[in-house]
């Protein structure tokens, strides 16, 4: 079983980051009644899409309550480990290799269609992605993402993202260590695309060392969208879904490109503690239905994984269909994570 270290859940829970969050201050659960649930949501818009797709469907249909408490995977995953047996929360937001984490330490239950009808929905591939104790809800692409009125000709790769970086043709913007998904969206993409992998991310730490005064970092997506807006960058490694949130929000100044490599697939995956409140299985359910996926798709530009989902003409042309990303291996990077993160720290140190 891998065992996260303690400075990585610190680490990582200072950022309250995960690759669909918004670096919002967490709100820890509260005490429940038998009839009320606590369920998780990252900050700001997040929160706003899990209360209308899923905790008001829940509600009207079991008369129950679903309380929110915000925050970010490795804080909820270190509050589920410390009381197993009385989890302060009954449902858990994750990145896949922590996801993984919980799986492998049986902290979580096992995803079966009994128990949610809307599973048999969603490709088997991505529930045995978190070996069916969970499944993914919804996923990003990790790609470059520009300022098309000052980078006329974006890379169309990550080689040559690396390579016009370093020259100096541009600053980028890229995720520190604090964000969560900062070891697949960044680490091993980046490696994988450059010829290393997994077990060789040398690739990686080369090509930060040679685009390291050329680089800013960002610990929280407001923040990236800021180093593009004021000019300290001109693009950068950002997700697919919050550019296009910028786009509608008024930045048509802000584009997006899957490279030619392949942008990774970084999947939240969604999980029942054990000894949570049994009242978590109906909530779930409402994750895995279509019409409520379809609601928080074109709330959040993000793909969705129910296969009866239909997107609408805005969002077509922007979701990457699943099959087309690269799919990271989760269970490997969890192996490795803190390895990488400790190697960060040593190396580049933001």
């Amino acid at each position: 079983m891998t065992i996260m270290k303690r400075r990585t859940f610190l680490g990582a829970g200072a950022a309250l980051g995960a690759g669909l969050m918004t670096g919002t201050l967490p709100r820890f659960a509260s005490a429940k009644a038998g009839n009320e649930i606590t369920v998780t949501a990252f900050g700001g818009v997040w929160e706003t899409a899990v209360r209308q797709c899923f905790c008001d469907p829940f509600e009207a249909k079991t008369k129950a309550k679903a309380n929110i408490a915000l925050g970010g995977p490795p804080q909820w995953l270190a509050q589920v480990q410390a009381s197993p047996n009385d989890p302060p929360i009954d449902m858990l937001i994750m990145t896949p290799d922590l996801a993984l984490i919980a799986a492998n330490a049986g902290l979580v239950d096992d995803f079966t269609v009994d128990k949610l009808p809307n599973l048999a929905k969603i490709p088997k591939e991505l529930t045995d992605s978190v070996k069916g104790k969970g499944t993914l809800l919804d996923y990003g692409v990790g790609g470059i993402t520009f300022n098309k009125s000052k980078v006329k000709n974006p890379p169309k790769s990550f080689a040559e993202f690396v390579d016009r970086v370093s020259k100096g043709e541009f600053v980028a913007s890229v995720p520190s260590i604090a964000y969560a998904v900062t070891p697949i969206m960044l680490i091993w993409a980046m490696a994988k695309a450059l010829g290393g992998g997994v077990n060789d991310v040398d690739p990686f730490f080369k090509a930060m060392a040679k685009m390291k005064k050329n680089l800013v970092f960002w610990g929280g997506p407001n923040d990236f969208f800021n180093h593009l807006s004021s000019g300290e960058a001109e693009l950068g490694i950002y997700f697919d879904g919050r550019t296009w949130n910028h786009f509608d929000s008024g930045a048509t100044w802000i584009d997006f490109i899957n490279p030619s490599e392949g942008g990774s697939l970084n999947g939240v995956a969604i999980q029942k503690p054990k000894n949570a409140n049994p009242l978590a299985w109906p909530y779930l359910n409402e994750m895995l239905d279509a019409k409520n996926q379809e609601k928080f798709a074109e709330i959040l530009s993000y793909g969705v994984t129910n296969v009866d989902v239909v997107y609408s003409e805005k969002l077509k042309p922007r979701i990457t269909p699943w099959q087309k990303t690269v799919f990271p291996p989760y269970e490997e990077i969890a192996k490795v994570r803190n390895d990488w993160v400790d190697r960060w720290n040593r190396e580049i140190g933001r």
